[in-house]
């Protein structure tokens, strides 16, 4: 008899960051790629430390895409933290085989604090949940500039 399925292909996710100097936002889409939703804020210790729980963490949950955010100034200006978050950007991209992208991050913070209010995040809970609400943010943006794209 002959089997003529095609190989099952696991289902994947696209991860999107929020990276700062003290801490890294972290965002995962669905499995459709339809939406995002915050998942953790990574605390940095030190380059090597971030890189490998990011690549851990990409690997389970099946990341095949990372949406890194670049921060501007409002003028479209590169702005002081580029610079690391770049460097940083192309060390996670040299240790892994992921896909990566960027999205200008402008206003994602100021937006960030306007979704939590909206969920009802306590005040007291937002600061240690800004970051990964800023990259729940970069993802759905990504993924809205991609609709029925990828």
């Amino acid at each position: 008899m002959i089997c003529d399925k095609a190989p099952q292909t696991v289902p994947s996710r696209w991860m999107g960051l929020d990276i700062g100097s003290k801490r890294i936002g972290v965002a995962i889409s669905d499995l459709l790629k339809m939406t995002a939703r915050p998942l953790l804020t990574l605390q940095r210790e030190s380059p090597e430390k971030d890189v490998q729980r990011l690549l851990e963490l990409a690997q389970q949950q099946n990341v095949i895409l990372i949406v890194v955010g670049r921060p501007l100034k409002m003028s479209g200006a590169r702005s002081e933290i580029l610079d690391l978050v770049e460097r940083f950007a192309d060390e996670l991209a040299e240790r892994s085989a992921l896909r990566f992208d960027w999205v200008d991050e402008r206003l994602s913070t100021k937006e960030a604090e306007a979704l939590m209010s909206e969920h009802g995040v306590k005040v007291a809970e937002r600061r240690g949940k800004r970051d990964q609400y800023a990259a729940a943010l970069i993802l759905t943006w990504y993924l809205e500039e991609r609709a029925g794209g990828i």
